[in-house]
């Protein structure tokens, strides 16, 4: 079996490593879903770590339609993680009705070089996943990260077997989602033959701040926050008279 644990920091790689895992998915913010790591993160575990390393690409939380300026953000970390010597990239694009976006997808694989190219959870969005599978095995994706389109992999079980059935190991099917030890026997049992987890703890941190970061408002993944003209130039207005 393949071990591949989603790493959001660089103690959480290393403990991968130590624990025996096979490789990581790097990312950050793993209360979102993930987004693309630091520059920092990925240059450090690639400088001190020997564990695989396929680095996730996606510029911000929310849904998997992007601008043409995200799109090349995505671009550009992907270039820079080849120049760093990263296994591979995991992604995914859609169109805004949720079918892969292929002329994307295309492009991104191309970015990627020889890279192994990996299309993530976006993939459990797609209205009928058959044809998505077929999609991304004609593209020439390497793996799917998926849970069968359903929050856990246990859940989407049956559909991963199909999805299994219908890659024949090209694309590999990677059930990933609320792995843990009881779980992934099932998932083994089934006939799979790599796995993605995070096997996460709450490290209590041992301070306290005197109010909450946290804004629920940006976390709504049906909205995109931006930064607004109109309502930056009123702001600055106030105190240009």
């Amino acid at each position: 079996m393949i071990y591949e644990i989603c790493a959001s920091s660089f103690e959480s790689a290393k403990n991968a490593q130590e624990a025996g895992a096979t490789r990581i998915e790097l990312c950050s913010e793993l209360g979102v879903g993930g987004i693309t790591p630091s520059y920092g993160l990925i240059k450090k575990v690639m400088d001190e770590l020997s564990i695989g390393n396929c680095v996730l690409i996606r510029p911000r939380s929310g849904d998997f339609t992007y601008t043409e300026e995200e799109f090349d953000v995505m671009l550009r970390d992907i270039v820079l993680c080849r120049e760093l010597g990263c296994m591979g990239v995991v992604t995914g694009v859609l169109h805004r009705d949720n079918t892969i976006d292929e002329e994307r997808t295309a492009r991104l694989i191309e970015a990627s070089g020889d890279m192994e190219f990996i299309y993530h959870r976006a993939f459990d969005c797609t209205p009928d996943p058959i044809v998505a599978i077929q999609t991304l095995k004609r593209l020439g994706v390497k793996r799917i990260l998926t849970s069968g389109g359903k929050k856990s992999a246990i859940e989407g079980l049956a559909l991963l077997k199909e999805l299994n059935r219908i890659g024949g190991g090209r694309p590999t099917i990677m059930p990933g989602g609320g792995i843990n030890a009881q779980s992934i026997v099932q998932i083994k049992a089934a006939g799979f033959t790599e796995v993605h987890f995070s096997g996460t703890v709450f490290e209590d941190l041992g301070t306290t701040l005197p109010f909450s970061f946290k804004t629920e408002s940006f976390l709504d993944e049906t909205k995109r926050p931006i930064s607004n003209v109109k309502v930056i130039r009123e702001i600055i207005s106030k105190l240009a008279n």
